[in-house]
């Protein structure tokens, strides 16, 4: 489950400054949060999401 979805823009509306997310999440009773970092703001998203899919993916196959 989705917690929380913060983006982070740097004041002064350059073309060329990076976007940060953050995401976290809920699963199985753990907090995973991820960051993102990307010029365009749905990129810093895909990454900060495809992150946490593999630290949640990594989590379940290998707790104990």
């Amino acid at each position: 489950m989705l917690t929380s979805y913060t983006v982070t823009i740097p004041p002064g509306g350059r073309t060329d400054a990076f976007v940060q997310t953050i995401i976290t999440w809920e699963f199985d009773g753990e907090t995973f949060k991820t960051h993102g970092l990307d010029a365009d703001q749905t990129e810093a998203a895909i990454k900060a999401t495809a992150k946490m899919l593999n630290r949640i993916e990594h989590w379940f196959l290998y707790r104990e």
